[in-house]
């Protein structure tokens, strides 16, 4: 699996190497030189010495976790990252459904449903397609399978109004190994902000045990682990930081 990389990680300084000397001999201008020995020491990890400055120089004080004002309610509307996406697949039975990402787990959460402004659309194994104009999902608690009844299954279909009164806006932002989660709650009714996180998170390579070695090209398959990831604060609360808030109406 590591062989390529092994194997272009040792090609690579004598490339490097002949490079610098031949800027060094085809100029004599300081500038040009040094910066043809720069070139060659951060073009295989230029974004793991950027995301390395950019994470431990904002983490102190970037991340944020803070309640104005908490709510009950029956069911949140979603806008935004992860769940602005249906998609149409097969349910247990076998029959077509639709279902939007984490909706079981706002059920298994207690809600009586969940809606979502849907801007993106995924067939089977088609690749997605963008929904215009975006449309409102709303998902309920679908039917038992019989095999495994303790499971919650999400039944997800289009609808007119919004009914939850509270938003919930979320967005994610990537850049080279940084990951930047914003989340935004607010009444929908008067307009007024009730909460509001964000996190940032830096990225080690799946690709590249020994050296984040030109997976910025993403030549070598995935590159992110999450599992292993470095974020402020320590432990993220980007898929729950809203049941916080909103708690589930008795």
């Amino acid at each position: 699996m590591y062989l390529p990389i092994i194997l272009a990680m040792v090609l690579y300084p004598v490339l490097a190497v002949l490079f610098v000397r031949f800027v060094w001999k085809r100029s004599s201008r300081k500038l040009f030189r040094w910066l043809a020995v720069a070139l060659a020491i951060l073009l295989p990890s230029w974004d793991a010495i950027l995301s390395a400055v950019i994470f431990y120089t904002t983490c102190p004080f970037f991340s944020k976790a803070a309640i104005y004002e908490s709510a009950e309610t029956q069911g949140i509307y979603y806008e935004g990252y992860l769940r602005d996406k249906i998609i149409i697949g097969r349910n247990w039975d076998g029959n077509e459904a639709s279902y939007i990402l984490l909706a079981d787990r706002d059920l298994r959460e207690g809600y009586t449903y969940m809606e979502s402004l849907v801007t993106m659309r995924k067939n089977y194994e088609d690749k997605e397609i963008p929904v215009s104009p975006p449309v409102v999902y709303r998902c309920i608690e679908g039917p038992k399978d019989d095999k495994r009844p303790w499971e919650v299954f999400a039944q997800c279909a289009p609808v007119a109004e919004i009914r939850s009164r509270y938003v919930v806006k979320s967005e994610s932002l990537k850049f080279a190994l940084i990951e930047m989660d914003f989340m935004k709650i607010s009444d929908r009714t008067t307009g007024r902000l009730m909460a509001e996180y964000r996190a940032i998170s830096k990225y080690p390579y799946a690709g590249a045990p020994f050296y984040p070695f030109f997976t910025w090209l993403n030549w070598h398959g995935d590159m992110f682990q999450a599992n292993q990831s470095n974020s402020c604060p320590e432990k993220s609360q980007f898929l729950t930081f809203q049941y916080e808030v909103l708690r589930v109406k008795k």
